[in-house]
């Protein structure tokens, strides 16, 4: 064993993620996108250790705390959450996969819970327990679903990242903020940095969305823009596209958009197979039965250009989730897909 060895690097050993030859430590992890194989990232032990005070102080974790980290490490955000947690000397609760019923268990003595914004929305008509603190990540979170939260005296602490650029910036007094040591820059609507936190590329033999400048700025594509109020708000990856009639939909706009109306909390815009269009542009949201989906649609044609508009509404209960917490395009479009093969049998 190591003669540094850490609490944190035990974490990261039993999660598997820890590689250590000759002397030598590194990390690899598996990235958690939605809409794509996943890739291993290799980053040095020091981009996530030399992190760790920082995110102790922006999140408040101590040793008095217990951290709910509510999904397998199979991603970066719930590796890193495991990882910080025994830097901190917090005790943490591990779920095997996500439960909305087995995390609300947890609630009752977790203090701190490491979610992103699916699985919180599915949590905010139950019993929040003993939280103070949710650590937020790996998609936008709607105001809707921040506003409940509040309303309910937790504290929510959300950022933004990626596998390949571990944190690059968080809501800190209302805005989003560059994390420390983060330098920050939007080139043609595209979000740079430039930090210690980067990694150092990918497996061997593999190819990901990572761009690197040779003075160390670095992007994955995400697109975004500079609020006056709230700072950097990230609008998504731009290969995340539909294609219909000619007309290109980036998904991650639409999305902000219909979730800017105050009844929706969680949405989904997905392209699926049309013999004209070649792509047809559906939503699916999770809202009270109350809402009326025409409504809806109305007043989401106010704020989008006709193109764009989706011609497709659906409202389920829940939005499936991948294993890393993250809406799962791939089986809303099976399902939906699923849904139209049956309606054409009846």
């Amino acid at each position: 064993m190591l003669v540094t060895d850490s609490p944190a690097r035990r974490a990261l050993r039993t999660m598997g993620v820890l590689r250590e030859e000759g002397g030598a430590t590194w990390l690899e992890l598996r990235t958690s996108g939605t809409v794509s194989t996943p890739r291993t990232v290799v980053r040095s032990l020091a981009s996530w250790e030399d992190s760790f005070d920082h995110v102790s102080r922006l999140t408040g974790t101590t040793s008095d705390d217990r951290v709910l980290v509510p999904a397998p490490p199979s991603g970066s955000m719930f590796a890193f959450a495991n990882a910080h947690a025994a830097h901190a000397g917090a005790d943490v609760v591990h779920l095997p996969r996500w439960s909305v019923a087995q995390a609300e268990e947890a609630l009752t003595t977790c203090t701190i819970a490491h979610l992103t914004p699916s699985m919180l929305a599915a949590l905010l008509d139950r019993d929040l327990g003993s939280l103070r603190t949710i650590v937020c990540a790996g998609a936008a979170l709607p105001e809707v679903t921040r506003r409940r939260v509040a309303s309910a005296g937790v504290e929510v602490v959300d950022y933004y990242g990626a596998a390949e650029l571990s944190f690059v910036a968080m809501r800190t007094g209302g805005r989003v903020e560059a994390f420390p040591e983060v330098e920050l820059e939007l080139r043609e609507g595209v979000v740079w940095a430039r930090s210690p936190w980067l990694c150092d590329g990918y497996a061997p033999g593999q190819t990901g969305p990572l761009q690197r400048c040779r003075d160390g700025w670095a992007t994955v594509g995400d697109r975004g823009h500079w609020d006056r109020d709230t700072g950097l708000v990230v609008t998504g990856r731009g290969d995340d596209a539909v294609t219909s009639g000619g007309a290109t939909i980036l998904c991650a706009d639409l999305e902000e958009a219909i979730r800017s109306l105050a009844a929706v909390g969680e949405v989904v815009v997905v392209g699926t197979p049309h013999p004209d269009l070649g792509e047809v542009v559906e939503a699916v949201v999770v809202a009270p039965s109350s809402l009326d989906l025409g409504e809806l649609r109305s007043a989401t044609a106010a704020l989008v250009a006709p193109a764009h508009l989706p011609r497709r509404w659906h409202r389920w209960d829940e939005l499936p989730l991948t294993a890393a917490g993250k809406v799962d395009r791939s089986e809303v479009r099976r399902r939906l897909a699923t849904a139209r093969a049956r309606e054409a049998v009846t």
